[in-house]
């Protein structure tokens, strides 16, 4: 039987849990009809999920009880930190949500020159984070980042040794994957219309491998999305 997966802002401990978030407890007794005796997989981000069984529901609040717990099977094989060149808000949404799905750590939004948005709204990206961690049984949270510039982000120091970024000068995919037995990425990808000259010559102080998809021209949540599927094969 397939259980549904709830994240918990609390962390969990000991064989009984509270939940207090009123739109969880709406949308288990509204939309699920769940009632006591009703089982649930409810996880903190801690790499665990555990299977817990409701016995008090009320509307402000909710009361389980553990009854197994194992490690999520969503391992996380890479560390990618994939830097997004701010783009407008529901192609950004798109990509947070499926880079949460395919298991990237880390997402820095970047303000390029090319940028058209300039800010982010961090809780609906929250909302989406947990929507998509709890859908495709991922046991840890996708993290975003402040918004920073290019420059920002290089003099953070946030990023892993091995860089890259996106343009169609670069050398092939194939080719830079070959050459490279990491598994740590920062991944450069621009907003529409791409690096500007001025940053793709920044990339070169910084020592960032330049790297092309291929001479079509890809929207960027879907440069975003192919770039984190590829960094993440084995």
């Amino acid at each position: 039987m397939r259980f549904h997966r709830f994240y918990t802002t609390n962390k969990i401990s000991g064989k009984e849990i509270t939940i207090s978030d009123r739109e969880t407890i709406h949308q288990w007794k509204k939309v699920f009809r769940y009632n006591v005796g009703s089982q649930v997989i409810v996880f903190d981000g801690g790499g665990t999920d555990y299977l817990c069984m409701i016995s008090h529901l009320k509307p402000s609040e909710a009361t389980l009880v553990v009854i197994s717990e194992k490690k999520t099977d969503f391992s996380m094989r890479k560390n990618i930190f994939l830097c997004v060149g701010l783009i407008k808000k529901d192609n950004l949404e798109l990509v947070v949500q499926k880079a949460s799905e395919l298991g990237v750590n880390h997402i820095i939004p970047v303000l390029c020159e090319r940028s058209e948005k300039r800010k982010i709204n961090p809780n609906r990206l929250e909302k989406i984070i947990i929507e998509s961690a709890e859908q495709s049984g991922r046991g840890d949270l996708l993290k975003v980042e402040k918004v920073m510039t290019l420059q920002q982000v290089f003099d953070s120091g946030i990023l892993p040794q091995e860089k890259l970024a996106l343009h169609p000068s670069g050398i092939s995919f194939k080719q830079y994957r070959d050459s490279t037995n990491q598994v740590s990425f920062g991944a450069l990808v621009g907003p529409e219309g791409g690096f500007s000259d001025k940053e793709i010559e920044l990339f070169k102080k910084y020592n960032v491998q330049v790297v092309s998809l291929g001479t079509q021209i890809l929207r960027a949540e879907t440069a975003n999305i192919v770039t984190a599927s590829l960094l993440l094969i084995q």
